[in-house]
């Protein structure tokens, strides 16, 4: 009887583990990746859709494999325009996909919710509220909306955006 009792205890606790529920809503990480944008470019878009918005690159770096993910990495540079995408792929040639996108000082590309470089550290607070990740935001140096682990996250100097990147910042 004991036996039973404690199958029984096991099995409701991996119902409670296993619902649909718990995997109902995605993480802030994903979420934020998911819809968020610079300009019309998102993580996830081809080459083509790349070119199509950005041109071709004006540099390209080396196609590299990530020793953390085994995927391989391509850095597409567009410093004419303030834009530095990752273009990745599963095998060395690969379909390329973009899996981050970093804005610097000449990019004019704003976010999804309107914020770009030079825009106020308020206003990525305003506009980014929910999504803030209160552990790895520093005030007046940085904001990471989702985490580190994906998400996008805003540099400041002088109270103003510098810097943005969108993808996950860290493996």
């Amino acid at each position: 009887m004991k036996t039973l009792s404690i199958c029984l205890s096991i099995a409701f606790s991996a119902l409670v583990v296993w619902t649909p529920s718990t995997y109902a809503a995605p993480n802030a990480a994903e979420k934020i990746m998911n819809g968020e944008s610079i300009g019309k470019l998102t993580l996830g878009q081809n080459a083509a859709a790349v070119e199509k918005i950005l041109g071709k690159p004006e540099s390209k770096g080396e196609n590299a494999e990530m020793g953390a993910t085994g995927e391989w990495e391509q850095s597409w540079n567009y410093p004419s325009q303030g834009v530095e995408i990752s273009m990745g792929s599963a095998t060395k040639n690969g379909a390329k996909k973009i899996s981050s996108i970093r804005a610097t000082e000449k990019c004019k590309l704003a976010t999804s919710r309107g914020i770009k470089i030079g825009s106020s550290e308020a206003d990525v607070k305003k506009a980014y509220a929910k999504e803030q990740n209160k552990e790895d935001s520093r005030a007046g140096e940085s904001f990471v909306a989702g985490s580190i682990y994906g998400g996008v996250m805003f540099d400041f100097k002088s109270g103003k955006v510098t810097q943005i990147f969108l993808g996950a910042g860290a493996e």
